[in-house]
């Protein structure tokens, strides 16, 4: 079960998925400002949801997106 800081970044990559298309990819930075969080619990969060599977990152670790398992655990009802 997604911490509530994961449970943020997942809503928004899948309103960024929902309003863009798939995959929903976003720059680190914006999802630290959307969410309002340190950026270290952000950077935390990304982790967790990488490791899980459910988040997906470029190289650079600069963005990123959800995979499809992503969207379907992110709770946007």
């Amino acid at each position: 079960m997604p911490t509530s800081e994961e449970q943020q970044i997942l809503r928004l990559l899948a309103k960024e998925w929902d309003h863009s298309g798939p995959p929903g990819i976003m720059d680190v930075s914006d999802i630290v400002a959307a969410l309002g969080q340190a950026p270290s619990a952000t950077m935390q969060a990304l982790k967790l949801l990488f490791e899980a599977g459910l988040v997906d990152m470029n190289v650079l670790k600069t963005s990123a997106f959800l995979t499809p398992e992503g969207h379907d655990a992110a709770d946007v009802r």
